[in-house]
C-alpha cells in the first residue's frame, strides 16, 4: 500500500503543477506571481514584518531580491507599506495595505472555487470529504511542525 500511495501522490503532484503551469500561461502579465502572493499571505497571517524576516522564510531568495519585490509591490501594485523602524533606521518595515487584504480575498474566493469544482469533479462523498479535512489536517500540523523548528516561521504561523 506504501509504494501504491507516493506513487499516487506523486502523479497527482505532477498533475498539479502542470495545471498550475497551464493557469499561469493564461493568466494576464499584471496578475500576482507566486512568491508576491506568498508574502502578502505572510503578512496576512503576521501584520508588519521586517525585509529581513520575510527573506529569512525564503533561503533560497537574496534579501536584495526580496526586497526588490517589496518594492515593486508596494510602488507599483500599491497592496504593500513600507515605513522605517523609528528603534533602528536600518530596518524596514512592511505590512499589508487593504488594497493587499482585498485582493487576497479575490484570490482566496478564486482559489476556493478551484478547489469545490476539483472535489465535485472527483465525487468526493460527505465521508470522503471528511477523511480528506482529517488527513489534511494531520499534514498542516506536520508541515507546521517542520516550519516551526525555523524560529521565524514559528512566529508567523502560531
Amino acid at each position: 500500500m506504501d509504494n501504491k500511495l507516493v506513487n499516487a501522490i506523486s502523479e497527482l503532484s505532477l498533475r498539479m503543477r502542470l495545471i498550475k503551469s497551464m493557469q499561469e500561461e493564461k493568466s494576464s502579465s499584471s496578475d500576482l506571481t507566486d512568491r508576491d502572493l506568498l508574502l502578502l499571505e505572510l503578512l496576512d497571517k503576521a501584520g508588519t514584518m521586517t525585509v529581513s524576516q520575510i527573506a529569512a522564510l525564503h533561503p533560497n531568495v537574496s534579501e536584495s531580491t526580496i526586497s526588490t519585490t517589496i518594492t515593486r509591490l508596494w510602488r507599483d501594485r500599491k497592496v504593500v507599506s513600507k515605513t522605517i523602524s523609528p528603534e533602528n533606521q536600518r530596518v524596514t518595515n512592511v505590512e499589508l495595505t487593504e488594497k493587499g487584504k482585498k485582493e487576497l480575498e479575490v484570490f482566496a474566493a478564486h482559489q476556493a472555487v478551484r478547489y469545490k469544482g476539483l472535489l465535485k469533479a472527483m465525487q468526493i462523498s460527505d465521508d470522503e470529504g471528511q477523511m480528506l479535512f482529517e488527513i489534511m489536517s494531520r499534514a498542516v500540523k506536520v508541515f507546521d511542525s517542520h516550519l516551526s523548528k525555523d524560529k521565524a516561521a514559528g512566529e508567523i504561523i502560531k
